[in-house]
């Protein structure tokens, strides 16, 4: 039986010349390319769509033409109202989380809560936000924000609960064991433990709800009773068929919601530096 050899081949000689590099990956690029080609072809696509399908009632309006009603409104217009709604957004989003954490943190503290916790949880995300925006809007005060401001609370309460949750359980055992050794409570656990292994969680249920909030509040607007506030002005561009601001209403909404996503990431990062670390050493 003649031998049998395998010849190994180096990578340069794979590559067809010896020394030379091998071309860069796609996953080497940056990562604002790939955003930027992709705006571009949403802009193409979008330009042709108005163009061809819709070009003579004009109910999908060209790009160009949203830019262009953003001029005529003026920019102080728009500031107005969206400084408005962002407001309400944010005190939402705050209160919401504040009930959020308040609700996992008393799961932690007295476990047989947990099945009422969960359940308060689940109504809020189940019950819609288009029935209960009525009879808030009802009940509360001629001209306040309240509509808005509970709606954008509401949104956020189910993923903040489970976000929170999920953090405060992902603390060492071995760390709990310790302060349980020492004769801790289960408060000295929560403080010393689990809020500081909970951080991650509990920003990546935050950024989620930033969104969410900004589009609740956004809802609570459309319900009426307040005279100012992007949902105000969709409604004022529904009722006289501006379909470009139409269009520019909700491509602003959904910006500001997605810098909201953004801003609390940012601050994630600051404070748990730790955990965009080990994100970049999974390759995430």
């Amino acid at each position: 039986m003649g031998e049998v050899t395998v010849a190994t081949r180096t990578g340069a000689e794979v590559g067809g010349v010896p020394g030379t590099r091998a071309p860069r990956s796609r996953r080497d690029l940056p990562a604002w390319v790939g955003g930027l080609v992709g705006a571009a072809l949403v802009l193409v696509l979008w330009s042709l769509v108005s163009a061809v399908l819709f070009g003579a009632d004009g109910i999908v309006p060209t790009p160009w033409a949203v830019l262009a009603q953003f001029a005529d409104t003026g920019f102080a217009t728009y500031w107005d109202n969206l400084s408005v709604t962002t407001s309400s957004a944010a005190q939402g989003w705050l209160w919401g989380n504040l009930v959020a954490v308040a609700i996992a943190v008393l799961v932690l503290l007295v476990p047989p809560l947990e099945g009422a916790a969960n359940q308060v949880a689940v109504i809020s995300y189940c019950i819609p936000l288009t029935a209960i925006g009525p009879i808030v809007l009802i009940v509360s005060e001629p001209g306040s924000r309240t509509t808005s401001i509970f709606l954008a609370a509401i949104s956020v309460v189910f993923t903040s609960v489970v976000g929170c949750l999920l953090g405060l359980r992902a603390a060492d055992r071995t760390a709990l064991d310790v302060v349980r050794a020492y004769g801790g409570s289960r408060w000295t656990a929560l403080v010393k433990v689990r809020l500081i292994a909970a951080l991650p969680n509990v920003f990546a249920a935050l950024k989620l709800a930033a969104p969410a909030a900004f589009l609740g509040a956004v809802l609570g607007e459309y319900f009426g009773g307040v005279d100012s506030g992007l949902g105000i002005m969709i409604i004022a561009a529904q009722t006289n068929l501006r379909y470009a601001q139409i269009w520019g209403l909700a491509l602003l909404s959904g910006a500001i919601a997605g810098l909201g996503y953004l801003l609390v990431g940012l601050v994630a990062k600051l404070i748990t530096p730790w955990s965009s670390t080990g994100e970049r050493k999974a390759g995430l």
